[in-house]
């Protein structure tokens, strides 16, 4: 008896080493200090890319916002078009820009043509006014142009929540660079002059104008330096 109890626990001994021998060990999560790093540096990567993104204006938030339902119409077979004319700035002031026959919902384009910068610019800037948020200001920055023409001034008097801050060269294409800004709700139609335009350092002297950069005199600071 007590021999068939020591064949039995050398039997089941022996049983236990071949299924520990030939049977596949488990997987485990294991992750090496080098692997665990490179993790930690690649999100580490991502949270600084999200605080080196410049924050979006309130602006360029509707726009993006605009986009993206310009987008889901793009694939709604029952949306129907409203198409109007809409002027775009190219990326260089000076050159073309275009002037598209769009839906402005969807973004389909029917046709387009190009236009004179400046026709361009005034078409851009009268487009941003009326697309812009309630109660907005929208921003404008440029280096080659001095007025507005009666399309922006109107579009203003349409939308008096909207105030307009402008950034230009007082030396007409060069000089100063300065700033004014006109308030939401005044009666922008009524300071175009009698050709229908109304200029930039007329309306930096209604509104104030701002020194944001002053020109430099190359000359002057090397004679300084000397």
């Amino acid at each position: 008896m007590k021999a068939n109890k020591i064949i039995l626990v050398l039997f089941s001994s022996a049983l236990i080493a071949f299924s520990a021998a030939f049977m596949p060990a488990p997987v485990a999560g294991v992750v090496r200090a080098e692997e665990a790093t490179a993790i930690e540096n690649t999100e580490d990567t991502q949270e600084e890319n999200k605080e080196d993104e410049p924050e979006l204006s309130e602006e360029e938030k509707a726009e993006k916002e605009a986009e993206a339902k310009r987008k889901a119409l793009q694939n709604d077979p029952t949306h129907k078009h409203h198409f109007k004319w809409v002027a775009f700035m190219n990326e260089s002031e000076s050159a073309e820009g275009t002037i598209d026959y769009m839906c402005p919902e969807c973004g389909k384009i029917w046709y387009f043509r190009p236009i004179s910068a400046y026709y361009a610019f005034q078409g851009d800037v009268a487009r941003r006014i009326e697309m812009a948020p309630e109660n907005a200001t929208v921003k404008v920055k440029t280096s080659v142009f001095i007025n507005f023409n009666k399309q922006v001034m109107q579009a203003l008097e349409e939308r008096p929540d909207v105030s307009l801050y402008v950034s230009f060269l007082d030396g007409e294409y060069k000089g100063n660079r300065v700033s004014f800004v006109i308030p939401a709700g005044e009666d922008t139609v009524s300071l175009l002059d009698e050709n229908g335009y109304a200029g930039f350092l007329f309306l930096g002297g209604k509104y104030g104008l701002t020194m944001e950069e002053p020109v430099v005199d190359e000359g002057a600071e090397e004679k300084a330096s000397e």
